[in-house]
């Protein structure tokens, strides 16, 4: 029976793809099941989905820099709290114009050196 869903096509980093690997390895799961569990916690994380589903979770943990990972067996039913980073203090404001005012000085300044190296060259 034919399913509704699309595949999606994904070609990770060498990096990315050895860690996937190790992952798969150790928990006996496909490269798909990985990566599926990988983007769902990805995007729980970022706040884009919001399930109360019990689902199996997976956590996974790095050891001395080696991708390893260990089954959290464990039901989880937890919404991740969003923080509201919208309302950001005074301070914060005016630290962020003053460097992106420093980096438009910089740009400019740049601009400046390169038209300038380029009348030296002829």
């Amino acid at each position: 029976m034919p399913t509704q869903r699309r595949r999606i096509g994904f070609l990770p980093r060498s990096e990315v793809q050895n860690i996937i690997d190790k992952i798969c390895i150790i928990n006996k799961l496909s490269q798909s099941k990985v990566t599926g569990i990988l983007v769902e916690e990805a995007l729980r994380s970022r706040g884009v989905l919001n399930t109360s589903i019990k689902k199996l979770s997976y956590e996974f943990y790095s050891n001395n820099g080696d991708a390893l990972s260990i089954p959290n067996k464990k039901y989880n039913n937890e919404i991740p709290m969003v923080e509201d980073n919208n309302h950001l203090d005074d301070e914060s404001i005016n630290d962020e114009v003053q460097m992106i005012n420093d980096y438009i000085e910089f740009k400019f300044f740049k601009n400046i050196m390169n038209r300038n190296k380029s009348r030296i060259k002829e």
